[in-house]
């Protein structure tokens, strides 16, 4: 029953035949994954990157740290009159 359904909703195919599933295929030129890994210079960029984003969430935090002093100062003027 089930396989009469499935063959009336796509004529020609199977359920088993309508995928199939080949694996990973490496070419022999391809480098295994791990290689990545003990690369040094592979390691280095990585390294380098992890900083740059760190450089980037600091400058972010001093920004908002920045804009919530000038917020507070501008607040704190007009509420008491000294602007």
């Amino acid at each position: 029953m089930a396989m009469q359904r499935w063959n009336n909703q796509y004529p020609g195919t199977t359920p088993e035949s309508s995928y199939t599933w080949k694996g990973q295929t490496q070419s022999k030129s391809s480098q295994p994954s791990w290689s990545t890994v003990v690369d040094p210079e592979m390691k280095r960029k990585k390294r380098i990157a992890t900083y740059q984003v760190f450089t980037v969430e600091g400058k972010m935090k001093q920004t908002m740290r920045n804009s919530c002093r000038w917020l507070k100062a501008k607040y704190i003027g007009a509420r008491y009159g000294w602007w």
